[in-house]
């Protein structure tokens, strides 16, 4: 992966119900982040609302919802996790961030 375009990581929760800040260097316009622990995945696409995304919340039916809130905000330099996200400390966050 060119790393001008696409970048993945992984954040270990510092303080569960807090929101943590991924700094890349640009906005991406795609992120998709799994918490490894709890095995919920969650989607933002540029022009959601900041702050939401599509989560799957480890639903038996894999049928995505939309999370209201606590999600994926972009910032200019790259996205937020929100609390719904970082809710647990320790829990381990894999991510996905594309241009």
């Amino acid at each position: 992966m060119n790393k001008q375009y696409a970048v993945v990581g992984t954040n270990t929760v510092a303080a569960g119900g807090t929101a943590e800040t991924v700094t890349l260097g640009f906005a991406p316009s795609y992120v998709r982040a799994w918490n490894v622990n709890n095995l919920t995945s969650y989607e933002y696409f540029y022009g959601m609302t900041a702050g939401t995304s599509l989560d799957n919340a480890n639903h038996a039916d894999t049928q995505n919802s939309v999370n209201a809130a606590g999600s994926i905000t972009l910032t200019a330099n790259g996205f937020t996790l929100g609390a719904d996200i970082c809710d647990t400390t320790s829990d381990v966050v894999r991510w996905l961030a594309i241009r």
